[in-house]
């Protein structure tokens, strides 16, 4: 069963929806999240979240900074400002479980 993930900056939801992993860059260095990971909550330094795809695509997102929460198989990420692979800067989000075009 895939993690739930959502990345929301203050204007928007930058992704919703599914990935086998989520990668994060914490204050205190990087942490990986599987399903079943314990609870969790962390503030994020600048760098990028990456998202292992179900299917083997992956998806990176620049932030600027924020924090994460895990609980019950649900990441959510706020971020001050964040930018998707390919996008524009607070891009639109999306809730089909890929990001915006």
């Amino acid at each position: 069963m895939p993690l739930h993930v959502e990345l929301v900056s203050p204007e928007s939801v930058l992704y919703e929806g599914e990935a086998d992993m989520v990668v994060c860059r914490t204050t205190d260095g990087e942490i990986a999240f599987l399903p079943g990971h314990v609870s969790f909550l962390g503030a994020l330094g600048e760098g990028e979240v990456r998202l292992l795809l179900p299917g083997g695509g992956e998806q990176a997102v620049a932030i600027g900074g924020g924090f994460v929460e895990v609980r019950d198989d649900k990441v959510t990420v706020l971020s001050d400002a964040a930018t998707v692979e390919g996008g524009d800067d607070e891009t639109a989000g999306s809730t089909g479980g890929t990001p915006p075009s």
